[in-house]
């Protein structure tokens, strides 16, 4: 049974499921990966997995683990794009956030 089937049955108990961390490493889109493993909280609500980056709150969902980390992962790298178009004019906790963004996401 592959990885996606066995998401597909685990979503009927998922609600009863504790939230767990998952340490992420590897590719992002775009041509870009993680400078370094982040770590991330897998929540489960009702029919939906929730992925959340814990320092500065940045959110995925989708009806598996499986598509909750890919949107996760285009989430996360599309969110530097938009944090450095607008840097000009970024208060200081969206400085603090895209720099952290810089530190963890480099192009291959």
């Amino acid at each position: 049974m592959s990885e996606t089937e066995q998401e597909q049955q685990q979503s009927d108990t998922s609600a009863s499921r504790p939230a767990l961390l998952y340490t992420m490493s590897g590719g992002l889109p775009g041509g870009r990966r993680l400078t370094h493993p982040i770590v991330v909280e897998i929540d489960y609500d009702d029919d939906e997995v929730i992925v959340s980056e814990p320092c500065f709150h940045m959110h995925a969902s989708g009806p598996t683990r499986v598509e909750a980390l890919a949107a996760f992962r285009r989430i996360f790298s599309g969110y530097l794009d938009l944090l450095a178009q607008r840097e000009s004019t970024l208060g200081p906790p969206l400085r603090d956030q895209l720099q952290y963004l810089r530190s963890v996401i480099a192009s291959e």
